[in-house]
């Protein structure tokens, strides 16, 4: 468990692989929000209906929407690499 976590985190940061890594980011975060919810509050009686692992959670979405494995990370600089090129297949891990 602690090893995935590890890879997901990695490849968030390092914008490797966001579109394939990305959705089981966002299910660990949602899954965290139902660990953690007495309704209507979330852990504490402060937070109602909203808590930290939503908002990390839309972040995550908003990355993969935007590509951002692309712009700042490794995703752009895989997709144009010559194995990546060669073999199609390969394309919609990274791009």
């Amino acid at each position: 468990m602690k090893w995935g976590h590890l890879l997901i985190g990695l490849s968030l940061i390092s914008g490797f692989m966001v579109r394939i890594r990305g959705p089981f980011g966002v299910l660990l975060m949602i899954a965290y929000y139902f660990a953690h919810m007495k309704f209507p509050y979330i852990e504490e009686p402060v937070n109602f209906l909203i808590d930290y692992h939503l908002v990390y959670a839309t972040v995550i979405v908003y990355l993969i929407a935007h590509r951002a494995g692309h712009v700042f990370g490794l995703d752009g600089l895989v997709e144009r690499m010559h194995m990546v090129e060669e073999y199609p297949v390969l394309r919609p891990l990274v791009g």
